[in-house]
């Protein structure tokens, strides 16, 4: 029986992994990290909060600029346009992304926290300008941009007629953590395409902009 050269490294690296599994994950992570492959735990959100079945009638959902906190002062459009695309994919309802000079427009201001107390004409007026059934509120928690990246994110799907909240999830996602890199690799390896598909989805770890795809991906998939 012949077998092709990904089978020889794919059987080649399980090897590897049996051969080393008592020595620990630090082991593993580093053939995971040499063979690109993704060997062991992966990631999944926990900090979750969601409603028994998701509701029939929020079939059009807003999405509000993403509010940065602290780190207000970063260009993060990349962050912004991966979490709309994420979400978008999902297909739970049709998306509508509010830009911020839209927001400045209606209220004054372009971005609201998930946490802070919102005026009560907000739902109201993005009813009646964009005929929407559900909010998206999104933040920024936590961001680091260098080796290990690291990216927080609160986001909460409030009802556009009751103002109830639908879903909300919370979580930091850090690079360094070999469940973390596992999940984010193989989601580039099976669910996301690459302008490098050459490279090893290794560098997907490098790049914060890459990165939040997986973490956009990662927090929108729990939703129900």
């Amino acid at each position: 029986m012949n077998l092709s050269a990904k089978t020889l490294l794919q059987l080649l690296v399980a090897t590897l992994v049996a051969a080393t599994s008592l020595v620990g994950c630090k082991t593993v992570h580093s053939v995971n990290s040499r063979y690109d492959t993704t060997y062991g735990d992966k990631h999944e959100v926990s900090n979750i909060q969601a409603v028994q079945g998701f509701p029939a009638h929020l079939r059009r959902v807003a999405l509000l600029p993403l509010y940065k906190g602290r780190y207000d002062h970063i260009e993060l459009e990349s962050l912004e346009e991966n979490l709309a695309q994420e979400l978008g994919k999902q297909n739970l309802f049709e998306l509508v992304v509010v830009e911020p000079q839209r927001m400045d427009a209606l209220f004054g201001t372009q971005r609201y926290s998930s946490v802070e107390t919102l005026p009560t004409k907000l739902l109201s007026k993005l009813h009646d300008v964009y005929a929407i059934d559900g909010v998206m509120l999104v933040d920024l928690t936590y961001y680091h941009a260098y080796q290990p990246v690291s990216i927080g994110m609160r986001a909460k799907l409030l009802d556009g007629h009751t103002g109830d909240i639908v879903w909300a999830a919370d979580e930091t996602f850090d690079a360094s953590n070999p469940a973390v890199s596992n999940a984010a690799r193989k989601y580039f390896q099976n669910q996301s395409t690459t302008q490098y598909p050459l490279h090893q989805t290794q560098t997907a770890l490098h790049s914060p902009a890459r990165f939040s795809k997986y973490v956009a991906f990662a927090l929108f998939d729990t939703i129900q």
